[in-house]
């Protein structure tokens, strides 16, 4: 097991370790079905010494574990699964692909040759049942009933080995899994049928026994067909990472390296159509990147020299350089990762509930099978059998137990494809109730990023040629308000001479003519030859880092995040004022269309923000949102929230900032922005990756869809179970026939749970 302890450890942070000295890792388990699979799993590490904390989660395959790396080896925990019946193995890399490709081919000859196996048996058996009351010569029907024998016997000893493997597992265990069920219908039905054709008398079922194992297999392969495709975001983000980097050394010269091997300050050569391995800054080359991976953005995005990029971003556009800013286990997609394996491996509180019905379903169908034969023993021996067959087969709850699961991966599935992660088990349940949405404005409703507006133009110029001439004068400096006018440059419009004046402002000379931009008082220098006149000593280096356009405003935008008041800035010539601009935080582009969809769902959608009453107010205005209050601390929105909660209102808490973070741990479900603080994405239930307020709402709407779809699939078991119990225990389902029927509402539950992970608006 070394070779998955290794691939385990190493692939993208899979295995970490805490402060405390624990270690933390999540694997995948080959051959987990139900419950009790995942319980047995469970019971077998937590038996271990070390062992602090497992979550097993059947429906998706995946086991995550906290153990104390001075007490227990990784090893010893892998070999516990082993000891229990199980495989572990990788959540990427060759060998988890390897083991799935394999998986599916033994699938498809298994389902291949009881398929075979059921045609040729059917063919044999009908005969005997054509002739009817008309009779058939003895030999021919005794050929008939051995031909059946043979055919139906590699097909139970192979094609039906899992379920008798599965089944003998749960016995051993003292549990009654749904594989008992299954295999003792097999086992009573092939057993009965060989004593009949060797005695040559009596019914035969080898046409029920290849037709149940078939029908089964071909559930399942659904079912883990629908796994796979459901978990391939997490598969995805896990397998993006290259298996060697180009880095650049010092002198000039090129080496492979492994992506694990990258640190900070690390000069790397990105080529076309490779995946960027860690987060980085570019340093060579404008180009293009496609995100969808990470954030579910489908447009690709430019990007500049100096501009930031991600890690498992796609470089769709020229070859490139980037300098290495994290360790691959730093960057934003090995978070992700961690983030998804973290709610794959854990079991959410409604299918905890589901699976512990199923488990006591199995016990129910062992018992009504026992009732309906001895009554048919004293009523009519003969129809003793074929009932109880029936009532094991009909009432097998392979369509209850993968009811809540299916959905709910399903759900997860297209959120993350979508862009929104969802990072606690349960996240959904409770999206699927909220009521009222409260939002954080800054960084949330709008970008948290200043904008630039022109307020008042004097003389002739145009509002694009002012802002061009403001960013053309801000052209040298990184700050956050330069970073906004820059975003008006045009190359054909250039400064030279620029110099900056502390606290005042930036000086420069375009086409010939002294311009400055800053405060009131420094741009009205400009018109007075003996203050501040161009060629003076008061001026200062351009290199500066800041443009000083005041004191107030380079405070108040020092951080990134921060609140951006409506901050005067003046731009003039020696003839005087020629514009003013104000900084504004502006909105997203998608934020009324978010809220609007958000009332369409019946939400009531309120602000509670920390910044000054008439900014949120100039929001809920142009959002048409009544309920909005400002100047709250986080012990204000802590309590706004909770009153709520205790009026019965359920509250989607939305924030991105460290003060948000006790506030989005309180509400009913929480989500955090992806780039907000590392404070809120810790206590947010979901992460929006892509920043588009608008995804909430599908989330919100995908939720309730799922709670749909769990309760279809439950009542459906319900009313099937309650349907066909009886008629089988009456002697009026023959077992071929409950093996459809089983089969078919197995198929009916894991379809209808699979629709949800297909976009809105697809065809089926």
């Amino acid at each position: 097991m070394d070779h998955v302890a290794h691939a385990s450890l190493s692939s993208l942070g899979h295995a970490s370790w805490s402060a405390r000295g624990v270690s933390h890792t999540v694997f995948a388990i080959e051959g987990m079905r139900c419950a009790n699979c995942s319980r047995a799993v469970t019971r077998a590490i937590s038996a271990l010494p070390g062992v602090e904390h497992i979550s097993v989660n059947a429906a998706t395959g995946r086991a995550a574990v906290d153990w104390d790396p001075t007490t227990i080896a990784l090893k010893k925990i892998l070999d516990a699964v082993t000891r229990a019946g199980f495989k572990p193995l990788p959540l990427g890399g060759v060998t988890a692909a390897s083991a799935q490709r394999a998986e599916h081919r033994l699938a498809l000859k298994r389902i291949g040759l009881a398929g075979l196996g059921m045609m040729q048996t059917m063919m044999f058996v009908y005969c005997i049942y054509a002739a009817g009351s008309h009779g058939i010569d003895p030999a021919i029907a005794q050929y008939l009933k051995l031909a059946g024998l043979l055919i139906a016997t590699p097909v139970l000893v192979y094609c039906g080995s899992p379920f008798f493997t599965g089944a003998l597992r749960d016995i051993r265990r003292g549990s009654l899994g749904m594989d008992v069920p299954v295999a003792l219908a097999l086992a009573i039905a092939y057993t009965a049928s060989v004593i009949n054709t060797l005695r040559g008398a009596g019914e035969i079922y080898f046409d029920s026994v290849t037709m149940f194992i078939f029908f089964l297999l071909a559930g399942r392969f659904v079912e883990m067909t629908v796994r796979q495709r459901n978990l391939s975001a997490t598969e995805a983000l896990a397998r993006s990472l290259p298996s060697t980097v180009a880095r650049i050394a010092a002198d000039g010269t090129t080496e492979r390296i492994s992506p694990e091997l990258i640190r900070p300050g690390d000069l790397l050569s990105i080529p076309k159509g490779a995946v960027i391995p860690v987060d980085c800054r570019l340093v060579e080359g404008d180009t293009v990147v496609d995100e969808s991976l990470l954030t579910g953005e489908s447009t690709a995005i430019a990007k500049r020299t100096g501009e930031s990029l991600l890690g498992g971003a796609i470089n769709v556009g020229r070859p490139t350089r980037v300098i290495a800013m994290t360790r691959t286990s730093e960057s934003m997609l090995a978070s992700l990762v961690r983030l998804l394996e973290r709610t794959q491996a854990a079991r959410p509180s409604i299918t905890q509930a589901a699976d512990r019905v199923a488990s006591w379903f199995v016990v129910l169908t062992v018992s009504l099978a026992l009732a309906a034969a001895l009554f048919w023993l004293f009523a009519e021996p003969t129809r003793a059998l074929p009932a109880a067959l029936a009532v094991l087969v009909v009432t097998c709850p392979c369509a209850l137990s993968p009811t809540t699961p299916a959905a709910i991966a399903a759900a997860t599935a297209r959120l993350a494809r979508l862009g929104l992660l969802v990072t606690r088990p349960d996240a959904l349940e409770r999206l699927a109730r909220v009521d009222v949405m409260v939002i954080d404005k800054t960084g949330t409703l709008t970008c948290g990023a200043p904008v630039v507006e022109v307020t008042d133009i004097k003389g002739e110029y145009s509002r694009d040629a002012l802002l061009q001439i403001a960013a053309a004068l801000e052209s040298v400096s990184d700050h956050p308000i330069a970073v906004a006018f820059r975003a008006h440059a045009n190359k054909n419009v250039t400064a030279d001479s620029l110099e900056e004046f502390p606290g005042k402002g930036m000086e420069g000379r375009i086409n010939g003519t002294w311009w400055r931009l800053g405060t009131h008082q420094f741009v009205m220098d400009l018109t007075r030859p003996h203050a501040g006149a161009p060629g003076t000593p008061e001026r200062t280096s351009a290199t500066a880092s800041a443009t000083a356009n005041s004191d107030a405003a380079s405070a108040e935008c020092a951080d990134p995040h921060a609140e951006f008041a409506p901050t005067g800035i003046f731009l003039g010539t020696p003839q005087g004022l020629a514009a003013t601009f104000s900084l504004t935080d502006g909105l997203r582009p998608d934020a009324a269309l978010a809220v609007e969809q958000l009332r369409g769902l019946g939400l009531q959608v309120a602000i509670a923000s920390g910044d000054e009453q008439t900014r949120v107010d100039t929001v809920a205005r142009q959002l048409h949102i009544q309920d909005a209050l400002g100047r709250l601390t986080p012990q204000q929105k802590l309590a706004l929230v909770q009153q709520r909660q205790a009026a019965g209102s359920n509250i989607l808490m939305v924030g991105d900032g460290i003060n948000d973070g006790p506030v989005l741990a309180a509400a009913s479900v929480s989500c955090a922005m992806a780039r907000g603080s590392a404070v809120a994405q810790a206590a947010g239930d979901l992460l929006l990756l892509n920043d588009s307020l608008t995804t909430l709402a599908e989330g919100i709407r995908t939720a309730r869809q799922m709670r749909a779809a769990i309760r279809q699939n439950l009542a459906w078991a319900l009313a099937y179970n309650l349907a066909a119990v009886p008629l089988a225990a009456m002697g009026w389902i023959a077992p071929w026939v409950a093996a459809i029927g089983m089969s078919m509402s197995s198929l009916l539950v894991v379809l209808n749970a699979a629709r949800l992970a297909r976009p809105r608006g697809a065809r089926p």
